[in-house]
């Protein structure tokens, strides 16, 4: 009779072991994820391309171009900055989307612009966040006071070994429109406008920053040489083989999400972005910095 009363004794004990053993693959799984969305959206990565164009000069042979897009408000520490020092780029190029509209933090961002002045000449486009933020103002003069080439619909000469290349940018159309009226197609009719506008000499080359990797048609039509564009967040969550799920103003499946494209004589490159906006993960998608280099045939 003890001994029955022992043994259901112990089996008392066992039953909360054995609840317990049931909730640790979950607590495992969940422990996990935690683990690898934290990876995706800080491990940034350096993406690079080499651009051949017929029309570049050749003094501007080996020209190193980091790109940047779509921080939004995104606080890496110095960790970003370790890696442009690294990088070393000649020029920094910046399409838009510093801040986020909905939590609009300039301080951020003008720190890693901050430091990323000091290690090359900086050209910037705005996006639709600093737009719509209505403290657009504010964050041109902050980063005009960094010493920072602000690019609203105008462009900027650089010379190098006796070439001559344009630099320009344009004002996301969104400074019109709004977020709530805001149509891709609409809005052709000022996307060329405003490269007409920025664009001073056509038959120099030249690279065009604009936040909209959707007007890659337009920007072919222009005759742009080169584009930097960002927006699409790398379609957010990315299906290995397959590319972004979704994008703004691209809807399911964006053609232009990230990488570098060609139409006609045009290239455009898309960067994937370093922050986040309302969706807050990143999935197969970790940030990235762009790195192209301009080789002239």
């Amino acid at each position: 009779m003890n001994w029955h009363m022992s043994f259901l004794g112990m089996q008392g004990m066992m039953r909360p072991l054995n609840n317990l053993d049931g909730k640790i693959p979950a607590l495992l799984m969940s422990v996990f994820l935690m683990a690898f969305l934290i990876w995706q959206n800080n491990d940034v990565v350096v993406t690079k391309y080499e651009y051949v164009g017929k029309r570049l000069p050749k003094g501007f042979n080996g020209l190193k171009i980091l790109h940047i897009s779509d921080l939004h408000n995104k606080n890496f520490g110095g960790r970003i900055f370790d890696k442009i020092k690294d990088i070393n780029p000649d020029i920094i190029v910046i399409t838009g989307d510093l801040i986020d509209r909905r939590r609009t933090n300039i301080s951020v961002a003008a720190e890693l612009v901050k430091n990323m002045a000091k290690t090359a000449p900086v050209y910037y486009a705005s996006g639709n966040h600093e737009q719509l933020s209505g403290r657009y103002s504010e964050i041109r003069d902050t980063l005009i006071g960094l010493n920072v080439n602000v690019l609203d619909n105008s462009c900027i000469l650089l010379n190098k070994n006796g070439d001559v290349i344009s630099v320009s940018g344009i004002i996301d159309p969104s400074v019109n429109f709004g977020n709530k009226n805001y149509n891709p197609k609409r809005n052709i009719v000022y996307v060329k406008s405003s490269i007409n506008e920025a664009v001073e000499d056509k038959k120099l080359f030249n690279i065009l920053l604009s936040h909209r990797p959707e007007y890659f048609d337009v920007y072919e039509e222009e005759e742009v040489d080169l584009v930097f564009s960002g927006h699409a967040h790398g379609g957010q969550i990315r299906i290995p083989f397959l590319g972004g799920i979704l994008s703004p103003d691209q809807g399911f499946f964006p053609e232009y999400s990230e990488g570098m494209h060609s139409l006609g004589e045009t290239t455009m490159v898309v960067s994937r972005g370093l922050g986040n906006s309302l969706f807050p993960f990143r999935v197969f998608n970790r940030p990235e910095l762009v790195v192209v280099t301009l080789k002239s045939e």
